[in-house]
């Protein structure tokens, strides 16, 4: 392929009426062939140009789409994560209010217990005082009754008759 260089630095021989025809017209063709090239080759690369930019212009585009994407998952996950942390809390915090809630039921059921127990004893203590009290009474009306004074009067009342007048 010639060069710009050799191109304005052609000389062409000296002829009767100027430059001989044939080196002139051999050089142009020469010429001619190498634009025609150029030109082709330009005309592919222009192309390719195209082809590639067209291409890389597709992947610019999947790569703002995979942005997109990834920073919609990282706020998905961001929102799934406050959200989680949130009913966590929130779970947390029933449990505590629950605990608290069943801590005073037993504190109360304790409490009615111990007054039931109190109530309880008074009342044993009292039906205990009644029967030591009943218990004394029979003694003593066992005393009477199994006195020798008691078996004289049986005794006797076998021997008293009605008499008849």
């Amino acid at each position: 392929m010639i060069t710009a260089m050799e191109i304005r630095n052609q000389q062409f021989k000296k002829a009767f009426r100027g430059y001989e025809k044939n080196e002139v017209k051999s050089f142009i063709m020469q010429l001619a062939q190498d634009y025609e090239n150029l030109y082709s080759e330009n005309s592919q690369l222009r192309e390719q140009i195209q082809r590639i930019e067209f291409e890389l212009e597709k992947y610019r585009k999947m790569e703002e789409t995979m942005n997109n994407s990834l920073i919609l998952a990282q706020q998905t996950a961001e929102d799934l994560k406050s959200n989680a942390r949130k009913e966590a809390d929130l779970i947390l915090e029933q449990s505590k209010n629950r605990i608290a809630e069943i801590l005073m039921v037993y504190q109360e059921v304790i409490k009615r217990l111990g007054l039931f127990g109190t109530e309880l004893k008074a009342q044993i203590s009292s039906e205990m005082e009644m029967l030591e009290k009943n218990q004394k009474k029979v003694e003593e009306l066992s005393s009477f009754f199994y006195s020798k004074d008691l078996k004289e009067i049986i005794e006797n009342l076998d021997k008293l008759s009605i008499k008849e007048e």
